[in-house]
């Protein structure tokens, strides 16, 4: 039977949308600062506003491909998704906003402008990390499906009693499962992640790994880095610890939030 899913979306889409919020942002700040009487902003107003939706529509894109991808299987795949349709929302509220300012100036009205712009930057607020949790959220959710290859390749059986781990020890090993993770050693002496960029982690933690064994660390030909790979007791402890956090009982529904509040505490996560 073929498979369903499509592919989600890849580092390259994640990080054009950073850029796009980026500029966008910039732009709304230019034309805070942006003196003149309403017809001379129009212009720059209308660019601002037609980057904005541009930028909704690549959103718009990027969360179908999300919700239509194999990310939906996984808890990690499903927060991916989670904090991108809240993103999603959020871009679409500033691109609003942003064109009632273009209308409000087209009809000589600039102080009603500008409070619309202050709003449609407000929307856009700490979006650009957002971005990076959900790129984080994505590489571990392709950690936790080859840690299942893995395990069905190498036959790795369940019948020893896997090492327990805490969340933010399994979102480590999540992280690292894909083995192209490489750690450096700081000036302080701690252990740090080089790459992939989007594993985010205490030096405690990532020490924590290797004294159980979860992680090995090899020695590369530039000083003070190491590549990272899960040892088989830790894909077990990947794998096991998943497992228990889908037998728990499920939630009630959150109180609905604003699309504001959802990418700021998404954003607060790290």
């Amino acid at each position: 039977m073929t498979h369903p899913f499509t592919p989600g979306p890849i580092d390259e889409d994640l990080w054009a949308l950073s850029q796009y919020l980026l500029k966008c942002g910039d732009m709304l700040d230019d034309l805070k600062r942006q003196p003149g009487e309403a017809p001379k902003r129009l212009p720059d107003t209308v660019r601002a506003g037609s980057a904005l939706y541009r930028t909704s529509l690549h959103t718009n894109k990027l969360l179908a491909q999300a919700a239509l991808s194999d990310a939906a299987t996984t808890v990690d795949g499903q927060e991916a998704i989670a904090i991108l349709r809240h993103l999603t929302e959020a871009i679409a509220n500033a691109a609003a906003r942003a064109s009632d300012a273009v209308s409000a100036l087209a009809n000589g009205n600039p102080a009603l402008a500008d409070r619309l712009l202050e709003q449609s930057r407000a929307h856009l607020y700490r979006t650009p990390v957002a971005v990076q949790d959900i790129s984080a959220a994505l590489l571990r959710h392709d950690g936790y499906l080859y840690a299942q290859e893995r395990a069905a390749r190498e036959n790795l059986g369940s019948s020893d009693p896997a090492v327990k781990v805490s969340e933010a020890q399994r979102k480590s090993l999540a992280s690292l499962a894909r083995g192209d993770a490489v750690v450096r050693g700081s000036t302080a002496g701690a252990r740090e992640i080089a790459t992939p960029t989007a594993a985010h982690m205490r030096a405690t933690t990532i020490d924590a790994l290797v004294d159980k064994k979860l992680i090995a660390l090899t020695p590369l030909a530039q000083q003070d880095r190491y590549g990272v790979r899960l040892t088989s007791n830790g894909v077990q402890a990947l794998l096991s610890a998943r497992q228990a956090q889908r037998r728990r009982p499920a939630s009630a529904s959150p109180a609905p939030t604003t699309a504001k509040s959802a990418v700021l505490s998404a954003g607060a996560r790290r």
